[in-house]
């Protein structure tokens, strides 16, 4: 085919257009009173934009500005909804969302992955006392919308489950988490606390206290998709969930039982008693396969 050269002015209309939606609104959703070249955007747009009846050059581009972060926006609180909870839409959208969209603009066509950055962005530009609940909210709210997506191999199922006298079988065999699972360890029971924020629209918990966050003790959670397609949590003994952290990268139960007798003999009794019921409901609920997702 013949190389076709895109025209000069279609090129310059296209790379202003873009430099201009993709720059933030302000708090009233209205455009930068100046372009990127320093010249007033109310000027400048008259040489690319033609007025309408009703509109000047500036204002009609500015609706593509509004439309653009407004999507993008809405996108992040869908996708973090805790997170965005915890903020409320305003401070959300200031502190978190146009900073971050900045930095990691979408790139590709896809916008499900448009928050695919944002833990990482917490943890290195977001520097209130509060960073650490929020980059642990963002990395639930992520997971959920990932699990939702990612990919599911034939599952380890309860008809492959050895009987007692053939568990040699099994012992030997490299089994694998699934890649829509997602193991979290934490200070905090940020789970059922998330539940309940979820309960209620973000603006409610700008007048009211939040729910409480039980501290009590370390937590271990499986956040997962289940057969019904559903991504549901459920919190797990610190053995199970050992266990299920050795899988994630690939492990033998023979392994698994000697990485445990070296470094958490403490656990050894616990897992031993649990193990054949996990491995019952790790299969019923398709979470373990002999695949290797890598």
């Amino acid at each position: 085919m013949p190389d076709i050269k895109t025209p000069k002015r279609l090129l310059e209309l296209q790379q202003w257009f873009g430099s201009i939606i993709s720059r933030p609104i302000d708090e009233e959703s209205r455009i930068n009173p100046t372009s990127p070249s320093g010249q007033a955007i109310e000027e400048e747009a008259s040489y690319f934009i033609t007025p309408s009846p009703t509109l000047k050059p500036h204002q009609r581009v500015e609706i593509y500005n509004q439309q653009y972060w407004w999507r993008l926006l809405s996108i992040l609180h869908d996708i973090f909804p805790l997170v965005t909870r915890l903020f409320g839409y305003r401070d959300f959208n200031q502190v978190i969302g146009f900073p971050f969209l900045s930095k990691y603009p979408p790139d590709t066509w896809t916008l499900n992955s448009l928050g695919a950055r944002l833990p990482e962005w917490i943890e290195n530009d977001y520097q209130a006392s509060d960073k650490g609940l929020v980059t642990n909210a963002s990395r639930i709210d992520l997971a959920y919308n990932d699990d939702f997506v990612a990919a599911g191999y034939p599952p380890l199922s309860v008809d492959d489950l050895p009987s007692p006298e053939e568990v040699a079988s099994l012992l030997s065999k490299t089994l694998y988490l699934q890649p829509f699972v997602t193991l979290f360890d934490m200070e905090y029971d940020l789970f059922t606390f998330r539940e309940e924020m979820l309960c209620q629209d973000p603006d409610h918990w700008l007048k009211n206290d939040f729910p409480e966050l039980k501290k009590d003790k370390h937590y271990y959670f499986t956040l997962f998709r289940n057969r019904k397609n559903n991504v549901i949590w459920e919190q797990v003994d610190e053995g199970e969930y050992f266990l299920l952290n050795l899988f994630a990268e690939g492990a033998t139960i023979e392994g698994a039982i000697e990485q445990l007798e070296r470094t958490r003999p403490d656990l050894a009794e616990m897992i031993a008693a649990s193990l054949a019921a996990w491995f019952q409901k790790w299969a019923l609920r398709g979470i373990i396969t002999l695949h290797d997702p890598s």
